[in-house]
């Protein structure tokens, strides 16, 4: 459902509430398209855990750590997207805003490509390819954030120059 944008360049608080709303609307969007691979990273670290597979416990407790890093990153998001003050845990969700880049590469490249490069058995290059494909769909969700991230702040830097301005 489209929502009407005021005419004549009025950036009024319509017009940033209607932005604020956007911006929310893609936060939630991405972060809900990046955490299917990290539930299967999951479901898979759960099963290697179960049978006793080494990694295991990395793959399962590194998809929850990554999906609360990109949740915390998501909501400074909108927070800033709505031109509130900065709060503590905003600059903690900054700082773990490095754990989703990371742990997809671990994922791509340790288990995916060094699995793959081993190539034991027909199965070892499936699940090698999975994790590959896994990895990078997730390291592309995790960009997707970084972009709305890059937007907000040169919508906050456009806004405060027209506040300035007048």
């Amino acid at each position: 459902m489209s929502r009407p944008v005021p005419s004549g360049g009025d950036a009024g608080p319509d017009a940033e509430a209607l932005v604020a709303n956007a911006i929310q609307d893609l936060v939630a969007a991405r972060l809900g398209r990046g955490f299917v691979p990290l539930a299967l990273l999951f479901g898979v670290g759960a099963v290697d855990v179960l049978r006793a597979a080494p990694g295991g416990w990395l793959l399962a407790g590194g998809a929850l750590f990554a999906s609360g890093a990109m949740l915390a990153c998501g909501l400074r998001i909108v927070q800033r997207s709505l031109s509130r003050p900065d709060r503590p845990w905003m600059e903690f969700a900054m700082l773990t805003s490095v754990v989703p880049p990371v742990y997809a590469l671990y994922v791509l490249g340790w288990r995916g490509l060094r699995a793959l490069a081993e190539g034991l058995s027909s199965v070892g290059v499936l699940v090698a390819v999975l994790h590959v494909l896994v990895g990078v769909w997730l390291l592309r969700s995790w960009m997707r954030v970084v972009e709305i991230e890059r937007l907000v702040e040169v919508m906050s830097v456009h806004s405060e120059g027209e506040g300035t301005s007048s």
